[in-house]
């Protein structure tokens, strides 16, 4: 098995696999490269949207997650391209996207909801595929995958969740803090005026998620499979066709675990 992991910033996701990989690329910033990784895996800077020529129908897996305000709306069915060229006939696709903010959409939430507003502005303005959760499924019929299976679950956000609400918190919360130097730079949209107004903005924001319980966020997991194409090969054919029947009976996880198995 070889993989691939795109943007996944300090190697946590691929981290715990890498002893079952023969090779693994890992494209991040050179920020998180660690300083000492297995001998199985390299690190290095690449554009999803261009990956290496001699790639092509390399990796077992390729996994990304959380480029939605990274890629430009035409950047993605380009990137989705490159990830099936690269992927090996037969291998999957994983990717993790996040359901995005929407303008007005936390009227009981005032401080949030205007710092909401200016994101959505940015992202408007920079033209980022915020959104592209949404349809993801038809991005990735579009690139040629098959046996696309998607799985969404909730995040709960602040201290009334517990322990893991309080984690997503400063998860989101850094995400919008982020956002203030470009906000600014655009001139707050006729939303924020200075950096006190946004630092008290961030601040209500967290007081807000944190005494008002119910703030959740969906996240999507998408797999999806490159087809065995083979013109005139039974085997393939008939490969492709095992492939479509197990993937009813058994949950996203095991059959991708099978299936790199069977593929070595």
């Amino acid at each position: 098995m070889s993989g691939r992991d795109l943007g996944y910033g300090p190697w946590i996701w691929p981290s715990p696999s890498t002893s079952r990989c023969k090779c693994s690329e890992w494209i991040s910033h050179p920020d998180f490269f660690p300083v000492s990784p297995p001998k199985n895996v390299t690190f290095q800077i690449e554009s999803v949207t261009n990956l290496p020529s001699d790639w092509t129908d390399t990796f077992t897996l390729v996994h990304q997650r959380l480029l939605m305000v990274a890629l430009q709306v035409p950047d993605w069915p380009q990137a989705l391209r490159e990830i099936y060229r690269v992927i090996r006939p037969g291998g999957y696709v994983q990717l993790g996207e996040s359901r995005p903010w929407y303008e007005e959409e936390f009227p009981d939430r005032p401080c949030t909801n205007k710092l909401v507003s200016a994101y959505r502005c940015l992202v408007r303005a920079r033209n980022l595929d915020v959104d592209c959760a949404a349809h993801m499924q038809e991005m990735l019929e579009e690139a040629g995958f098959v046996d696309i299976h998607v799985e969404e679950r909730a995040q709960c956000i602040g201290k009334w969740a517990g322990e893991d609400g309080i984690a997503n918190a400063i998860n989101h919360g850094g995400v919008l803090r982020g956002f203030k130097t470009p906000i600014l730079e655009a001139g707050g949209y006729g939303k924020i005026a200075s950096e006190a107004e946004y630092d008290a903005l961030i601040e209500g924001q967290a007081k807000e998620w944190d005494d008002i319980p119910g703030l959740k966020r969906e996240f999507y997991i998408f797999c999806a499979r490159k087809p065995l194409w083979m013109v005139g090969s039974h085997k393939w054919a008939w490969a492709n066709m095992y492939f479509n029947l197990y993937a009813h009976h058994v949950s996203h996880r095991e059959y991708i675990l099978s299936k790199l198995a069977i593929n070595g």
